[in-house]
């Protein structure tokens, strides 16, 4: 078969999160060509991209192969030819040969089943994934707390916590079909990485008008994992199994007090804190009156540090403590008013943004 350079190049780089660093299982670590598709699988996240020029099937090594590639210019037309034990490139000027495993070893496509089908607006959908993914919990402990609570009907739900903090969001979008499902967050982020990476297919047809306001579908349907496809891009992933907890049931009754802030003056002012509260426990403490809030943090040698912002309030003053490491990874990126409802210094605060949980 033959492409241009630049082509493969691309294709390897957008499936690079599938390829797994060390595995047990070396077949992993190449690049599946078949039947007009490029593949890639950590047996966690398949990605699947549409590559018409393939033709046949032959693995390819992954890490070496685009190693190579970075050196020889991307409009070069390139050949590759697979025998039972090896792989060959050539080009103008040049050729590379490896070691080569047999397609007939790679794992297969998984099925899905039918009726769990539908599409929505991606562009909402993968927003929200990511705006929750990042609460996920690390602790192999706790799995299904490893991955995004996906609740599709008449609303889709998302939601993630990691034990400490949680993040919910409800989008006013339909899918024909009742499920729940926990997705692995590793999936999620690759998820997103493709929807930024690979552009819309659109129509040629279409004005550039339309093609800047078009909303993007993303196709879902469940069977024993999800499956997600865009553009020329499917993505397989395995469902974590076990219930999600009832996130709606953790989030606090509308407490009685109301702090509005702007988000890029509260984030400044908590990094203005940040480095000596590391030195302590990593708090930082918030004190509020009717229109001004502090933020400020002591640390165990290095002194204190605090920082004044305007502020609207409902329900009078108040206080709290929270960690700077959570509450700036909630700030940052935002505009526009955030609020903070709060019930008491020892009760969780509630943080709302507009276009985010």
């Amino acid at each position: 078969m033959q492409m241009r350079v630049d082509r493969l190049r691309e294709v390897l780089k957008l499936v690079q999160p599938a390829i797994p660093k060390k595995s047990a299982i070396p077949v992993l670590q190449n690049v599946l060509l078949r039947n007009g598709q490029a593949i890639a699988n950590d047996l966690e996240t398949m990605i699947i991209l549409d590559l018409p020029e393939v033709e046949g099937e032959c693995l390819i090594p992954h890490r070496l192969a685009l190693e190579l590639l970075k050196y020889v210019p991307g409009n070069e037309l390139l050949s590759i030819g697979q025998s039972k034990k090896s792989i060959e490139f050539s080009w103008n000027g040049g050729k590379a040969k490896y070691d080569a495993a047999d397609p007939k070893d790679y794992p297969p496509l998984p099925e899905v089943k039918e009726g769990s089908r539908g599409s929505v607006d991606g562009d909402r959908l993968v927003k929200a994934l990511m705006s929750v993914v990042d609460y996920c919990t690390t602790d192999a402990a706790r799995p299904v707390l490893s991955g995004v609570s996906l609740s599709l009907g008449e609303t889709i739900e998302l939601a993630a916590g990691d034990g400490f903090r949680m993040a919910y969001q409800l989008l006013p979008i339909a899918f024909p079909a009742m499920e729940r499902v926990i997705i692995p967050a590793h999936s999620v982020r690759v998820l997103g990485d493709l929807w930024n990476k690979v552009p819309p297919a659109v129509p040629l047809a279409d004005s550039l008008i339309n093609q800047v306001i078009a909303e993007r579908q993303i196709e879902l349907a469940m069977g024993k994992g999800l499956m997600a496809r865009f553009g020329r891009v499917t993505l397989f992933s395995t469902l974590i199994q076990g219930s999600a907890p009832n996130f709606t049931a953790l989030i606090p009754k509308e407490p009685p007090l109301k702090v509005r802030v702007f988000a890029p003056e509260f984030e400044r002012a908590v990094r203005r804190c940040a480095e000596i509260a590391s030195d302590g426990s990593d708090i930082v403490r918030l004190s509020w009156t009717e229109t001004a809030m502090t933020v400020s943090a002591k640390g165990v040698e290095r002194g204190s540090v605090e920082a004044d912002i305007q502020v609207q309030t409902e329900g009078g003053t108040g206080k709290i403590a929270v960690n700077a490491k959570y509450l700036l990874g909630y700030l940052k990126g935002k505009e526009g008013l955030v609020s903070m409802c709060v019930k008491g210094a020892q009760d969780p605060a509630l943080f709302r943004h507009a276009s985010s949980p």
